[in-house]
């Protein structure tokens, strides 16, 4: 449809675009504002011409932090906030994206002329990272551009068998960056989305999950599937819970489910943004290493246990360690006698000499590779992360049946649990630990403390996150936890709905408060109505897709 048909249509109200975002008049405005702005600025770079609306909103993780990696159970939904692109086909062999936000200028790029590149042609991970790929990314590091370029080469790479038309694109967001709400994988799906619709070809979810994952990888972040999962299954008004396998995605057995209305979920912006540069993003991939690392170290340990080789071998991600995968009566047992036979840390050396993981060398190369090589960490915490995984994914499998039963206090403790397993501080400021020493876990077995109670030890919150999520349940909430991969971004809070304003008005004086200001280094405090804005009340709407005439 030509572009000033659509102004038309959206500015009248004649859009049904109830069907996305519901009947909430605040969010419609939004939404209305968003998509005519965002056309305008199309309009006035490439003018009235035929073209395509893409949107993708932003996303929640209730539980099942740091595990979509590694095939753990996540609970999902879609945040109300979202990143929409309009498309059209350039009229020259050039790809040109412009962005309604000033700080993001117009990038261009032939992707014809990319795909030249002789390493094009094999493998995705290959590609990016030839030496002249990777060249060309850390030149453009600070630039939008890379996601541009990672999702129009992905959807090319996957669609060998046609070519991938060179678009103009302008693209627009609500969603506030670095807020852990996944701007950066709403951008990629409503990209992929746009260059594969305009290659005639409509691409099953998995492998838009996956294209829009890949896109983010050529960018240089090492993200698993959890985002694009949530923008791509979710539904308005609906939790997603699904147990994602990379190595063979599969969505089928994703379970959705309703959070009833006598509760609201509260996002709050803590104001503090993730750079996954320097010792963050070597912090940050050091965790995922660890899963890849433990998975492989439980199969021996597994193995000395006395478990048989085939079932040994189905071990293959997270969910499969849950206490539920074994019998009954052993299953709790057989989870900590395998964490007391996982180190609690040991040295790459080591590892390769204990263990003799055929892929150690590819694995840490996929996760290290955009890290210079002498910044790349030796040592590695195992059992830490793994009881994190194994206690997260079961806290994430048990979940729904907690929030469909109306039981928020469990739900609460499970979030606040999740979040001790990610937390740096105690309330008093202290440093917090979980001690995962062989007397430590042999005293939880001797109390038969079910593993999803384990906090584990992942540690991936920050003082900021650590001092919101105390200031929420200190305020009444039944759990708060951080969201997403942490270090930076949002925290979520479960709250009765008769209470919701109250602890919200909490949290925006504890977001405006001087100690926050020194806890978060800044040099003045955050203005009250700065502080308002950064709590809101998640509404789940339809998941990424196509705009239709």
């Amino acid at each position: 449809m030509i572009l000033s048909k659509w102004v038309q249509r959206i500015e009248s109200g004649a859009y049904p675009l109830g069907c996305l975002y519901g009947h909430d008049s605040t969010l419609i405005q939004s939404a209305t504002r968003l998509w005519l702005d965002t056309l305008g600025h199309f309009f006035h770079r490439f003018g009235d011409r035929e073209v395509r609306l893409f949107r993708s909103p932003g996303r929640v993780n209730l539980r099942g932090m740091h595990v979509d990696t590694h095939g753990g159970y996540l609970n999902l939904m879609t945040h109300q906030r979202e990143t929409v692109v309009v498309a059209g086909v350039s009229r020259d062999s050039t790809t040109t994206a412009i962005n309604t936000n000033a700080r993001y200028p117009e990038v261009s790029f032939s992707l014809g002329a990319l795909c030249q590149a002789s390493s094009f042609k094999g493998a995705w991970e290959a590609f990016i990272s030839a030496p002249d790929v990777r060249a060309r990314i850390i030149k453009n590091a600070d630039s939008w551009g890379n996601y541009v370029e990672g999702c129009a080469l992905n959807v090319q790479h996957r669609l060998s068998d046609c070519v991938v038309p060179e678009l103009c694109l302008a693209v627009g967001s609500t969603l506030p960056h670095g807020a852990a709400l996944s701007s950066s994988a709403a951008l990629c799906t409503s990209l992929v989305l746009a260059f594969s619709r305009w290659a005639g070809r409509e691409i099953p979810p998995e492998e838009l999950i996956l294209a829009a994952r890949d896109g983010e990888w050529y960018a240089g972040s090492r993200c698993g599937l959890s985002d694009q999962a949530a923008m791509v299954l979710g539904e308005a008004q609906k939790c997603v819970n699904i147990a994602l396998q990379p190595a063979r995605l599969d969505v089928s057995s994703a379970h959705t489910y309703t959070i009833r209305g006598d509760v609201d979920l509260l996002v709050v912006d803590s104001r503090t943004q993730r750079s996954l540069r320097g010792r963050e993003l070597i912090d940050y991939t050091r965790n995922r290493f660890a899963y890849s690392i433990a998975l492989h170290v439980s199969h021996h340990a597994l193995a000395a246990l006395g478990v048989d080789a085939e079932r040994v071998a189905h071990v293959t991600g997270l969910a499969a360690l849950s206490p539920s995968a074994w019998n009954e009566e052993d299953g709790p047992s057989l989870v900590y006698r395998l964490l007391l036979r996982i180190p609690e840390s040991i040295g790459l050396r080591e590892l390769q000499k204990r263990y003799d993981i055929p892929e150690l060398e590819a694995l840490y190369n996929q996760q290290f590779g955009n890290i210079p090589e002498e910044d790349r960490p030796e040592t590695f915490r195992i059992r830490g992360p793994l009881l994190f995984g194994i206690a997260e994914s079961e806290r994430a499998r048990l979940f729904p049946d907690a929030i469909e039963g109306g039981d928020w206090e469990r739900a609460g403790r499970w979030m606040a649990i999740g979040h001790d397993g990610d937390r740096v501080v105690n309330k008093d400021g202290s440093v917090y630990s979980f001690d995962t020493s062989d007397r430590a876990l042999a005293r939880l077995v001797d109390a038969r403390v079910p593993i999803e109670e384990c906090a584990g030890a992942y540690g991936a919150s920050t003082r900021a996150l650590d001092f919101l999520v105390d200031a929420a349940l200190d305020a009444g909430a039944y759990g708060a936890c951080l969201t997403g991969a942490g270090l930076a971004g949002s925290v979520l809070a479960l709250c009765a709905s008769d209470r919701s304003e109250a602890i919200g008005a909490q949290l925006c004086r504890a977001i405006a408060s001087p100690e926050y200001a020194r806890i978060t280094g800044a040099a003045d405090a955050i203005s009250s109505a700065d502080a308002h804005e950064s709590v809101v009340i998640n509404t789940a709407i339809a998941g990424a897709g196509e705009m239709l005439p």
